[in-house]
C-alpha cells in the first residue's frame, strides 16, 4: 500500500472520527474507524508502514479527543505490528473473520490504553467495561460490513443489472 492510499485511509477516518465522534450517535456509533485504517495498512503485511499508519492514526485520534499526546499511538502502533505479524503468518479471509480479528484487536486497544492512563496518569484501572465491549462490537461489525462491501462483485453486479434492464 502506497503512501498516499494511507494518507487518504487516515484523512477518511479522521473525518469519520470527527462527524461521528461529535455527534449525538456517538453512543450507538462508537467506532474506532483508526483502528480500522491501521487493521487495513497491517493486511499488507508491510511492518515499517503499518507501524508509521498506526502511530500516525493514535496521535490524530489522541489530538481529537484526549489531553495527552502519545497513548493511543503507543497502543495503535504496537497493534498493527502485532496484526502485520499475524499477517504474515494467518490468512485472514471473509468478512466475519476480519470483523473477529479487528474487534479482539480493539479490546487490545483499550486494554493498552486503559494501562498506560494508569500508569502516566494515575487514573484507576478498567481494562474491561461495558463501552469497552459495546466498542469493540461496533468496530468488529464495521470493520466486517467494509470488507463484505470491497469484496463484493461490484462490476460484474452492476454489469448483471444493466442488462436485465435492457431486456
Amino acid at each position: 500500500m502506497s503512501f498516499g492510499r494511507i494518507a487518504l485511509l487516515l484523512l477518511t477516518a479522521a473525518a469519520l472520527q470527527f462527524f461521528f465522534g461529535a455527534s449525538r450517535l456517538r453512543g450507538g456509533w462508537a467506532v474506532d474507524w483508526f483502528l480500522i485504517a491501521t487493521a487495513t495498512v497491517a493486511r499488507s503485511g508491510d511492518f515499517v508502514r503499518t507501524v508509521l499508519a498506526g502511530a500516525s492514526a493514535g496521535f490524530l485520534e489522541d489530538g481529537l479527543s484526549r489531553e495527552m499526546l502519545g497513548m493511543n499511538a503507543f497502543a495503535k502502533a504496537a497493534i498493527g505490528y502485532a496484526m502485520a505479524l499475524v499477517a504474515m503468518r494467518v490468512v485472514v479471509a471473509g468478512p466475519w473473520a476480519v470483523g473477529a480479528v479487528v474487534c479482539l484487536a480493539s479490546i487490545a486497544n483499550d486494554a493498552i490504553v486503559g494501562l498506560l492512563a494508569s500508569l502516566l496518569l494515575r487514573s484507576p484501572l478498567v481494562v474491561l467495561t461495558q463501552a469497552t465491549a459495546l466498542r469493540a462490537m461496533v468496530t468488529g461489525v464495521a470493520a466486517a460490513l467494509l470488507e463484505a462491501a470491497w469484496s463484493f462483485p461490484w462490476r460484474e453486479w452492476w454489469q448483471k443489472r444493466r442488462l436485465r434492464r435492457l431486456r
